[in-house]
């Protein structure tokens, strides 16, 4: 899997990876770390909307979601850190997850707040809109 860090980008007051891969070349992702971080949430909690609505069969793998540690590729210590995970909780998580732009969508879509709509918004324009970096 060519999965890759390309760079940061000032996102909300935080600095955030800006992450390709995984879903073709130059679709740019974003984990699931990074979606608590974004949303000032837990990532168990992401986590955790993420299995519900997977077991619903309301998210794709592959095309919406792709679990890093369901996959073949082993991750190098250096990988994991890259991608914002360390391996206290890369072994300790059951799932690792990375979502495109059509899956980041579908889980606002069950987030339903206005605070995850407004974040939603803002981050198709200034991030999956391949925005400046």
């Amino acid at each position: 899997m060519d999965l890759r860090v390309i760079g940061n980008k000032e996102f909300n007051g935080k600095e955030i990876k800006v992450i390709e891969g995984g879903f073709g070349k130059n679709c740019r992702v974003l984990t699931d770390r990074q979606i608590s971080e974004i949303h000032d949430m837990e990532a168990y909690e992401v986590r955790k909307s993420m299995n519900r609505l997977i077991e619903k069969n309301r998210l794709k793998v592959d095309v919406d979601y792709i679990d890093l540690k369901s996959i073949s590729k082993v991750f190098t210590d250096e990988e994991k850190v890259q991608f914002g995970y360390n391996n206290n909780v890369w072994s300790k998580s059951s799932n690792v997850f990375i979502l495109s732009e059509r899956g980041y969508s579908k889980l606002i879509k069950s987030m339903d707040d206005d605070l995850s709509w407004e974040i939603h918004d803002k981050l198709i324009d200034e991030y999956f809109l391949r925005g400046e970096l």
